[in-house]
């Protein structure tokens, strides 16, 4: 089931974009590099919810198919959908964990060292992923352009 897949990708890419791209505008506008990566993260977070729930969907759909129709292929075909579904999910609370991880303890060790633009920074990254969370609902895809400058 393909199409149901492909049809949770558009509807992410159109929320996603929608939103993302209204939030990213007004970062841009404003001169926030910060709203600018919520706006980005909110498409690309809205993005891998509608592939994880089209996948996780399809799935569905092609085990009930495989058992109605008795084609162990197709129940297969749909339990690995919904098993890749699962794993991405994981990966993802897995990546986002290690992401706010990291921001608390920039927080953490700025205060130590009484560095305010390390808090600052570590503080931005905490705020950022709790409003695209917020926002989309669902998996977050965090885009930092803090974590790509020269370090």
């Amino acid at each position: 089931m393909d199409i149901i897949k492909k049809a949770g990708i558009i509807t992410g890419a159109v929320v996603g974009g929608t939103i993302g791209g209204v939030v990213s505008v007004i970062g841009h506008v404003a001169g926030s590099k910060t709203v600018d990566d919520v706006g980005a993260s909110i498409a690309q977070s809205a993005i891998l919810t509608g592939s994880i729930a089209g996948g996780a969907v399809s799935g569905a759909a092609d085990m009930i198919a495989g058992k109605l129709s008795k084609d162990e292929d197709v129940t297969a075909e749909g339990w690995q959908d919904i098993k890749d579904s699962g794993k991405r999910v994981v990966g993802n609370f897995v990546e986002n964990t290690k992401y706010v991880i990291k921001s608390g303890g920039e927080v953490g060790k700025g205060l130590r060292a009484r560095d305010k633009r390390r808090v600052v920074r570590g503080t931005k990254k905490l705020v950022k992923i709790v409003a695209v969370g917020w926002i989309t609902v669902g998996a977050v895809k965090m885009l930092d352009s803090e974590d790509q400058g020269p370090k």
